[in-house]
């Protein structure tokens, strides 16, 4: 499930790259979000997870996408193409 939300943020991201530093923030409309935020800098995706809730203390998590090697990095340096295997790092599940 994780993965085909984290799939539609990317899809959503296809922009020209002379868009670069282009911003999605699905977390601020949705508070369950598991993504946070998304940033697209040109090459790169970076995206930020919400991994675990406690009230109104929220631990978050940075991956990153690159659209060139079609890669998902975790923030362990784990790169792989399974984007909830990269999440599942982040996040430390």
């Amino acid at each position: 499930m994780r993965a085909a939300v984290i799939a539609s943020f990317l899809l959503s991201l296809s922009t020209p790259a002379l868009a670069g530093n282009f911003n999605l923030y699905p977390g601020f409309s949705d508070r369950d979000a598991f993504v946070e935020m998304t940033s697209d800098k040109g090459l790169i995706i970076e995206i930020v997870l919400r991994c675990e809730r406690k009230g109104n203390r929220v631990k978050a998590g940075i991956m990153t996408y690159s659209k060139v090697e079609d890669l998902f990095c975790s923030s362990k340096m784990l790169c792989t193409r399974d984007a909830e295997k990269a999440a599942d790092d982040t996040c430390g599940y």
